[in-house]
């Protein structure tokens, strides 16, 4: 296999080469008019004939002719190189008549002429039909070439100047403007700020009819794409605001119970202050510890404020240093307190060996409740000691942090899995469909990566990976 594929490589190398050779010829050809190429085919045959008659015909030099037939041919056409032949053979004819007497073996004098007449012919021939083939061939690619939708054209490497143009791009850049270009043999996308569009631009190095280097580079206007992608991402970005408010609805009660604990506490120094104040009989050190005590009950509250905050808003992702492990324990009271009402517990399994992640903590909370609310509804309507879900993280391949989130449920189908991370699709009667797919679109644009795998035993685990500060 490896050495068909060399072969075919050799052969397409050197059939480019002598493409490349042919038009350099017909450039050199080019510059030169039809009398003086006529002239210098004259002047071969007349040179090969004169050698021929020198040496005595010693050593035949009949293969020498096909050089200005060739020329003849090449350059002026097929009349050209009949004419060019029957020249060769009259400067053959007289070369064997002067140095051999015809009369003693004329057949074979006859004979070998017309041989070599009819060689000529088809030699003729051959270069008439590979020069049709060359011009047929150059005529399909320009004519493909113009007929594309991107903007084609070949720019000098050193100089920049254009050498080539299709229709298109002469009409997508116009003289004067800017031209989008990228490194040799690399692909990039340019901006044109005068019309506002998107291209993306494909650039290789090549050799040019006259050998030297030039960029050939392909333009295709990407603006609608790149539209589309901004369209997606505000829908998403707005999937993501809908989800969160729907998440934060579901755990009203959560976050009232978690802030009622610091107001309740609040309130009893406060009041136990006020009593001791009151009475008259008070210690300094006493009322001081419970004002401090009741300060920090009062920044807890504020904290769970700031988090649901922040949990809800719409900004750009901050991505900061983040420890996943604090980033489960911040949300484990919530997942704890839904986990009371399902009847089932929670199990944190956090290796303390993962290193950090770069991340947006609280877009991250949102991933940990949404598989965490996922695996407590899939636990819901098992037996007792079936509902419990662990939170697990682990250092992954190539220093990534891996996070599961792992349930003992029914399970999920295998020919459903594909379609999880679907919008709208869900497996539950009163379910949106939204949250495993915000999970998938956050973590993927984290550059992790999220998937499903069903345990040995019964359950699902949801994994989610990311690319460690040190990756």
């Amino acid at each position: 296999m490896k050495a068909s594929t060399l072969s075919s490589a050799n052969a397409s190398r050197a059939s480019r080469e002598i493409k490349l050779s042919l038009s350099e010829l017909t450039e050199a050809l080019a510059r030169l008019s039809r009398g003086q190429v006529l002239a210098v085919c004259i002047a071969l045959v007349c040179a090969i004939g004169t050698t021929d008659y020198l040496t005595d015909y010693e050593v035949s030099m009949t293969l020498l002719y096909l050089a200005p037939i060739f020329l003849a041919a090449w350059s002026l056409g097929f009349n050209a190189a009949l004419g060019m032949s029957a020249v060769s053979m009259m400067a053959w004819f007289i070369s064997v008549v002067y140095v051999h007497e015809l009369h003693r073996q004329p057949q074979l004098y006859l004979w070998d002429g017309l041989i070599q007449f009819a060689m000529f012919l088809l030699f003729a021939l051959v270069i008439r039909r590979l020069r049709l083939a060359l011009s047929n061939a150059d005529e399909r690619f320009a004519t493909e070439l113009e007929g594309l939708d991107a903007a084609v054209y070949v720019s000098d490497a050193k100089t920049g100047d254009v050498l080539y143009a299709n229709e298109q791009f002469t009409k997508t850049f116009p003289a004067g403007s800017d031209l989008p270009s990228v490194p040799a043999a690399h692909r990039g996308e340019f901006h044109d700020p005068k019309r506002g569009r998107w291209y993306l631009v494909h650039s290789r190095p090549m050799r040019w009819v006259d050998g030297r280097t030039v960029r050939l580079q392909l333009a295709t206007d990407i603006s609608e794409r790149r539209r589309a992608e901004a369209l997606l991402r505000q829908q998403q970005e707005k999937m993501q605001i809908t989800a969160r408010l729907v998440t934060v609805g579901e755990m009203a009660t959560t976050l009232a119970h978690e802030l009622n604990q610091p107001l309740a506490a609040l309130t009893n120094y406060s009041m136990g202050c006020v009593r001791r104040l009151r009475s008259g009989n008070w210690d300094q050190a006493e009322l001081l510890e419970a004002m401090e005590k009741g300060a920090a009950q009062a920044e807890r509250a504020s904290r769970v404020i700031q988090r649901v905050r922040a949990f809800v808003a719409r900004r750009t992702p901050n991505l900061v240093p983040c420890d996943i492990n604090e980033i489960v324990r911040g949300v484990s009271p919530m997942v704890s307190m839904e986990a009371r009402e399902h009847g089932a517990t929670v199990k944190l399994d956090l290796s303390e060996a993962v290193p950090y992640v770069q991340a947006d903590a609280p877009l991250m909370e949102q991933v940990v409740l949404n598989l965490a609310r996922n695996g407590l509804e899939a636990v819901h309507d098992q037996a007792s000691e079936d509902r419990r879900i662990t939170i697990r993280s682990r250092v992954g391949p190539d220093d990534s942090v891996v996070l599961e989130v792992a349930d003992r449920g029914s399970g999920i189908d295998a020919t459903l899995e594909q379609n999880l991370f679907t919008p709208f699709f869900s497996t539950k009667p009163q379910g949106t469909g939204l949250g495993l797919h915000i999970c998938r679109s956050i973590v993927e644009a984290h550059g992790g990566h999220v998937w499903v795998s069903r345990n040995s035993d019964r359950g699902v685990t949801f994994h989610f990976s990311l690319k460690s500060v040190y990756a």
